[in-house]
């Protein structure tokens, strides 16, 4: 239209990238740059595969446990193509003749033509690697011609040395610690005078490092271990085994999300060991896609088992490691999910206990009314500003240190994954506790015995980014508690309970009729629903035949 003339025969409309269901955007805080992905030891040609995963019409899920199967997949296919070329003549592989017409390159361009089906064409070049009926130089040939097409430049890999170093000891040696080449250097002198049982001393010790050995003809190969073979790996909440209806094996569950910022979770962590005095406390702590020495910490910690107490008491760790970064609510979620204490504590990892914070919750949960309590408790009139107040009955206990009584979590459920940044999800997850019927609490006294430091994701964000983020959790908040005023301390009445739109009695309209007054099945009827004085709507429902 602008230029008068053609520019393209076909405009292909690609559908979006996701990551944890959402689409991928930088103000969404779900994207990634090829830096930050060849920053945790991707090849940016696995992104490329992983890209053929899908057919570009549907929508495809960005997690980087399947960013290390599409890489794992490529090394695959890498290593084929050298073994085949290896059993090949040289000058034949490159040669510029004209390849013959064959059977498999027609199958693999009628996938390409097909819509661009990927999917299906990578499964072509999988089945023709693996035939037996061609000769291996042929081989490599056609797949030659076809990356032309897929782009994995795999000629620059087969004439480059990465094969080779990938077998060599000695490449490997010299990317690890010095003081690690020196023990898988003295291993392989145990071996070589037999000496097994010290050898897989040094594997296992290395091991405990983080170190895996793999022996070849050629020497021993050492490489970190893979996370996943160590630890819990997981890329969503539901990862994590749901433990909420078994029974509890502690006190307390102290739920800490750590996301970079190690200084301060280390802060927490010990603060929490000094002063746990005799309690039965269990740690459960995420790493949400750490990029400094908060992942190496928590996994020196993970691998050293149980914390000790100021007292010499057990305090049981369970770590849990996110591959990417899954957003503050997917985090907290998988935290729960996790806990086995009959009372769970989200801690931020800003507040440095610094004495008895224990029993005061306790007293506080004694009356059975309560559902959620914390040091700081926050009021609104309209729903729109939020002030801070000392309660005791508020309207939402504040994030930095909220607590609740496990055996509720399957009445109010999971918090809403949509909440990415922090802001406003203490407040929503509160008012599910009050709209199941419990009261929001605060604690006083515990204030006396915490700490509260900057938080630090907060001033690591420029004005425009807290107000965009913070926007967009209001939108989360307001969407669901819009006619939550019925909830409030300031005017709360019995007999205007609101219990949201998705509750049954909102929604189904479940009341009971008389035989006389009971609709037709298949009629639709509908009753004045009052949730604020000055507001009520209707909302149309059938009943089932019988009653």
């Amino acid at each position: 239209g602008f230029t008068g003339q053609q520019f393209v025969n076909y405009w292909v409309h690609a559908q979006h990238l996701l990551a944890d269901g959402q689409k991928m955007a930088k103000s969404t805080g779900n994207a990634y740059t090829c830096e930050e992905i060849e920053a945790r030891g991707f090849d940016p040609m696995a992104l490329r595969y992983f890209y053929t995963t899908a057919l570009y019409r549907s929508r495809l899920n960005f997690t980087f446990r399947a960013l290390q199967a599409a890489q794992t997949a490529l090394e695959r296919l890498r290593g084929l193509a050298y073994r085949l070329f290896t059993q090949s003549d040289r000058e034949r592989v490159f040669s510029e003749e004209p390849l013959a017409e064959h059977c498999w390159s027609d199958a693999f361009l009628a996938e390409v033509e097909n819509d661009l089906n990927m999917p299906r064409a990578m499964s072509v070049v999988w089945e023709m690697l693996r035939s037996k009926e061609l000769e291996p130089v042929d081989r490599v040939r056609l797949l030659l011609d076809w990356d032309r097409i897929l782009g994995f430049d795999l000629k620059g890999y087969l004439l480059s040395e990465r094969p080779q170093k990938k077998a060599d000891p000695e490449s490997y040696l010299t990317s690890v610690p010095y003081s690690v080449a020196m023990e898988v250097r003295e291993r392989g002198k145990l071996r070589a005078h037999r000496d097994y049982a010290q050898a897989d001393q040094v594997r296992q010790e290395l091991g405990s490092a983080g170190y895996a050995l793999r022996d070849t003809t050629r020497g021993t190969l050492v490489l970190p271990r893979r996370p996943e073979d160590e630890f819990t790996v997981i890329s969503s909440s539901a990862d994590v085994a749901d433990a909420t209806q078994l029974p509890d094996l502690y006190e307390f569950s102290v739920n800490l999300l750590a996301h970079n910022s190690c200084e301060d979770l280390k802060r927490c962590i010990e603060s929490i060991c000094q002063h746990a005095y005799d309690r039965h406390v269990e740690l459960v702590i995420i790493d949400n896609g750490s990029t400094d020495d908060t992942l190496e910490y928590l996994q020196q910690l993970a691998r050293g088992g149980d914390l000790v107490g100021a007292y010499g008491q057990r305090i049981a760790l369970h770590v849990l490691f996110a591959d990417h970064n899954m957003g503050f609510a997917a985090g907290r979620n998988a935290t729960m999910r996790a806990s086995r204490g009959r009372f769970i504590i989200l801690m931020d990892t800003s507040i440095e206990v610094t004495g008895d914070i224990w029993e005061p919750l306790e007293k506080t949960f004694a009356d059975p009314s309560i559902g959620v309590a914390g040091p700081y408790g926050l009021v609104t009139d309209d729903l729109r500003e939020f002030r801070e107040a000392t309660g005791p009955d508020v309207d939402a206990i504040e994030g930095y240190l909220m607590a609740f009584r496990r055996e509720l979590l399957p009445e109010v459920g999971w918090i809403d994954e949509k909440f990415r940044f922090y802001r406003l999800m203490d407040i929503y997850f509160s008012f599910f506790f009050k709209t199941s019927g419990y009261r929001a609490v605060t604690t006083q006294i515990v204030t006396e015995r915490i700490e509260k430091h900057p938080h630090r994701e907060w001033y690591s964000l420029s004005e425009e980014e807290r107000a965009t983020k913070s926007k967009k959790n209001y939108d989360i908040f307001r969407a669901r508690w819009h006619h939550g005023e019925s909830l409030l301390v300031v005017n709360f009445n019995p007999e205007h309970w609101w219990r949201g739109h998705d509750h049954a009695h909102h929604v189904a309209g479940e009341h009971a009729h008389t035989a006389e007054e009971l609709p037709s099945p298949g009629v639709m009827h509908a009753h004045e629903h009052r949730h604020w004085p000055d507001h009520s709507h209707s909302h149309a429902h059938y009943h089932e035949a019988s009653r």
